[in-house]
C-alpha cells in the first residue's frame, strides 16, 4: 500500500480546491439515498479547521447539519486528551498506580493499574455488560465501584482487551486531583477553549438529536428515558454526543495546538505526538475476531497499522458503535469526521468516503 508520505498528500490541496471533494460527497449522498444508511454526515478539515461538511438522510425528517450525533466510543480519545493535561501539569504520572488516588484499588492486581494501562486497553479490568448497565441504570459512582471491585481478567500490561468501563478510573483521578467533577473539567479545560459543545446530556444542548437505529430506542418515550439515564451515567468510555464542528475543532487543534491563556490547547505538540505512538507493539489481544498483535496509542487506535486503509503510519483514529469516526493524519494534515446513525453499521460506506478523500488529495 502506498503511504501518505510517499505520495506527499496534503489537505492543503482540499482547502485551496474544495471542489476536489465533490465526488466524495456525491457518492455518500447516493449511498444514503439508496438506503445503505439511514443518514450520514461527513466533515473534512485541516489544521485551520473546517473545509467542507454536509449531512444526508433518507428519512422523512430532515437532519440539521448542526445536530448532535451519538459519538459512542469516540468519547474515549476526548476524555484521554483532557486527562493528559494533568500529566503535562505534573499532577499525575502516566505510569503512576491509580491506587495512589484511591485505596480501594489495593490488592487483587488492581494496585498495578496505571493511566497508561487504561488508555492502551491493557488494564485487565472487567468491562461491564451493556445489557446489565441498561437494566440496572447505574450512575457514575456505582459504575466506578463495580470497576474497582470486579476481578481482573489478566495482569495489567500482559494483554490487550478493549474495555470501556476502565475509563471511569481516569475520571476518578481527575476528580481527586482537581476537585472538579470530570464533566466540568472536560468542559472547562478542553471544550470551552476550543469552542466545542459535545455533551453527555444532549437534551439540554439546544440542538436536534439524531436518533440511533438498531438499539431499540426508536420510540420517543424510550429515547427520553435512555437519554435521561445516560446524562446521569456520563459514560467516559462512550457517552458523549457531538457535532461535525465539535470533532473537526478537536482534530484541527490536535494538528496544530491553539494557545489559550498562555498554554497550548488541548496539549503540547510533543504530548500529542506521544499519545499517537504505537504503545502496544508486541502485545497480543483479540481484534476483529482473531488473536494478534495490536497497535494502539494512548486513547487512540492506530488503524493504518492494523488493516488496509489509506493514510500514514502516524494516523490516530477512533470509531464508535453508533457509526462515528474521528480520523487525524498528521502527515497529510487531514481531519476526517464521519457520522451515521445505525448501530454497528457496516463500515464500507465510511471507508469509501475515507479512500475518496485521500484520492482527492492526489488527483
Amino acid at each position: 500500500m502506498t503511504t501518505v508520505s510517499e505520495r506527499a498528500l496534503s489537505a492543503k490541496l482540499l482547502r485551496a480546491e474544495p471542489a476536489r471533494l465533490d465526488g466524495v460527497f456525491e457518492r455518500l449522498s447516493r449511498r444514503v439515498a439508496d438506503g445503505e444508511l439511514p443518514a450520514a454526515a461527513l466533515a473534512v478539515g485541516d489544521a485551520d479547521g473546517m473545509i467542507r461538511k454536509a449531512v444526508f438522510t433518507s428519512e422523512r425528517k430532515p437532519i440539521d447539519i448542526d445536530s448532535n450525533f451519538f459519538l459512542a466510543s469516540v468519547t474515549k480519545p476526548i476524555v484521554s486528551t483532557a486527562f493528559m493535561q494533568l500529566v503535562e501539569d505534573g499532577l499525575v504520572g502516566l505510569h503512576q498506580p491509580i491506587a495512589d488516588f484511591d485505596p480501594r484499588l489495593a490488592g487483587g492486581g488492581h494496585e498495578q493499574i496505571t493511566p497508561w494501562h487504561v488508555m492502551t486497553h491493557t488494564s485487565g479490568v472487567t468491562d461491564l455488560d451493556p445489557a446489565f448497565i441498561a437494566r440496572k441504570r447505574l450512575g457514575a459512582a456505582d459504575m466506578t465501584r463495580m470497576v474497582i471491585e470486579s476481578p481482573l481478567h489478566f495482569e495489567p500490561g500482559t494483554r490487550w482487551q478493549y474495555c470501556s468501563a476502565s475509563f471511569y478510573l481516569l475520571t476518578l483521578i481527575i476528580e481527586r486531583v482537581t476537585g472538579l467533577g470530570y464533566v466540568q473539567f472536560l468542559d472547562s479545560r478542553l471544550q470551552q477553549p476550543l469552542g466545542m459543545h459535545a455533551t453527555f446530556d444532549p437534551r439540554r444542548a439546544g440542538r436536534p438529536i439524531v436518533a440511533v437505529h438498531g438499539v431499540g430506542v426508536d420510540s420517543f418515550l424510550t429515547r427520553f428515558i435512555v437519554l435521561r439515564y445516560m446524562a446521569r451515567a456520563a459514560l467516559p468510555g462512550g457517552g458523549l454526543f457531538g457535532t461535525l464542528d465539535d470533532l473537526t475543532a478537536l482534530g484541527a487543534a490536535l494538528l496544530r495546538p491553539r494557545v489559550v491563556d498562555g498554554r497550548p490547547v488541548p496539549l503540547r505538540a510533543e504530548t500529542i505526538a506521544m499519545m499517537g505512538e504505537d504503545h502496544t507493539r508486541g502485545v497480543l489481544g483479540e481484534h476483529d475476531g482473531e488473536m494478534r498483535e495490536v497497535h494502539h496509542g494512548l486513547g487512540w487506535g492506530k488503524p493504518t497499522l492494523m488493516r488496509d486503509v489509506p493514510g500514514s503510519a502516524n494516523v490516530i483514529s477512533h470509531g464508535g458503535a453508533s457509526g462515528t469516526r474521528l480520523w487525524i493524519d498528521p502527515d497529510a494534515q487531514l481531519v476526517f469526521v464521519f457520522f451515521t446513525n445505525r448501530w454497528a453499521a457496516d463500515r464500507s460506506v465510511e471507508t469509501e468516503a475515507l479512500r475518496g478523500t485521500y484520492e482527492a488529495m492526489s488527483a
